[in-house]
């Protein structure tokens, strides 16, 4: 939603006159602009569904070619931003070679931009049909806010925490254009101005409106993430979503429930599209996906992370600030081993991706409470129904305490 990205970063005097926060000084160079953004997407989408209506767009039968072909370029994707990662990482890879992997990811890109008006309206009317076989209709029938995304790579964001203790400050959305070596200077400089943890991270989504999600993923990854941007728009109208700045609580409840609904909405809807049915891969393995010697199949990434942030807590609750920043980014060069990437892994880290309760990042309750709730109810519209109209984390765990003794009475 515009106004959740446009005031979650800000900071007040008692005046109301408006301070710049330390992410945004830090970051001054390359903000990135919502308002701007949101205007020009607004129109361009709507222009395409008029068209669309009037019969210049696609027939059903080349929607079903452009999805077929947005997984095709989603696995090219894929595989060159793998390369991609893998050779920024090798210093003895030369210039020309890396640059053919840009440019090679670029074309990609480039390919599956080109359709993504009509794949976005074809992909927007079957999350909709989704939430509208679970009973969201709206006024009148039409649902609301309507389904509505744009297909793009979105903005980076600029996290924040203290250096001695794991705890989401700030955040600013910068270009998506920003570089590894850029998000190097602007968190060298945060630390150097504030005295603060800082990582420059890629997101998946941005709750704008359209929203922003991200063009390199799978159809089913897609889907999960539309339905994750748009609960956010949803919530926006309920207490849930209006109660979401109240603490870490709500907030980490908010993302949570996005996640869990968001993800099994995407795999309704991926399901009607291709007509096969989802298989968890959780169900054979506790792989992260990872092929290879028998060695790196036995690995568990969640299991990593979770030992990784409840040690890095410890030695800061001893108040090693160094010593702590030291252990995660031995863990960070560990994980290599095991073919995981990451650039860095900090305080900052940690503390956005603990934001989701079902992160292996976090240490909060909230992730199992959310899925236990999910599991006490018949489909994700009650889960939806439950909790859209929460405003506090006490009130949650009301609900919860409620819809457990409702089951242990029907059993």
């Amino acid at each position: 939603m515009l106004f959740l990205v446009l005031f979650s970063s800000f900071m007040f005097t008692d005046g109301d006159v408006r301070r710049i926060n330390p992410a945004e000084r830090a970051g001054a160079h390359y903000l990135f602009s919502i308002p701007g953004w949101e205007i020009g997407n607004f129109l361009d989408k709507w222009t395409n569904r008029v068209t669309s209506v009037i019969g210049f767009g696609l027939s059903g039968e080349e929607l079903d070619e452009t999805i077929e072909q947005f997984s095709e370029l989603s696995t090219q994707i894929r595989d060159a931003e793998g390369a991609h990662n893998r050779a920024v990482a090798d210093p003895a890879l030369s210039a020309e070679e890396l640059e053919r992997l840009e440019v090679a990811l670029r074309d990609a890109r480039g390919e599956r931009r080109r359709t993504r008006n009509d794949l976005e309206e074809r992909l927007e009317s079957e999350v909709s049909s989704t939430l509208s076989d679970l009973g969201f209709g709206g006024f009148g029938g039409s649902l609301w806010p309507p389904v509505d995304f744009r297909l793009e790579s979105p903005p980076h964001v600029l996290v924040t925490s203290p250096r001695d203790e794991i705890r989401r400050l700030d955040s600013v959305l910068l270009s998506p254009g920003i570089t590894g070596a850029q998000a190097f200077v602007v968190e060298t400089r945060l630390l150097e101005q504030s005295g603060l943890s800082g990582i420059v991270l890629p997101l998946g989504g941005v709750a704008t409106y359209p929203t922003f999600v991200r063009d390199d993923n799978s159809l089913l990854r897609t889907l999960d993430l539309v339905s994750h941007e748009w609960l956010h728009a949803y919530f926006f109208f309920n207490p849930l979503g209006q109660h979401i700045g109240a603490g870490t609580e709500m907030n980490s409840l908010n993302e949570t429930i996005a996640s869990l609904v968001g993800e099994e909405l995407g795999i309704i809807t991926w399901e009607r599209i291709t007509g096969e049915t989802y298989v968890d891969p959780d169900e054979d393995s506790d792989d992260e996906s990872v092929d290879g010697p028998e060695d790196l199949e036995e690995f568990s990434f969640n299991d990593f992370m979770r030992e990784t942030r409840v040690k890095a807590d410890e030695i800061l609750a001893e108040g090693d600030v160094e010593g702590a920043e030291s252990y995660m980014d031995a863990r960070r060069i560990e994980l290599q081993e095991h073919r995981f990437f990451i650039r860095k892994i900090n305080q900052a880290w940690f503390a956005f991706n603990g934001t989701y309760g079902d992160s292996p990042a976090s240490v909060s309750p909230i992730g199992d409470q959310v899925e236990e709730l999910r599991s006490l109810v018949s489909d994700v519209g009650d889960m939806l129904r439950l909790t859209r109209g929460i405003s506090s984390y006490e009130e949650f765990l009301r609900v919860l305490d409620e819809t457990r003794a409702i089951s242990e009475g029907l059993e």
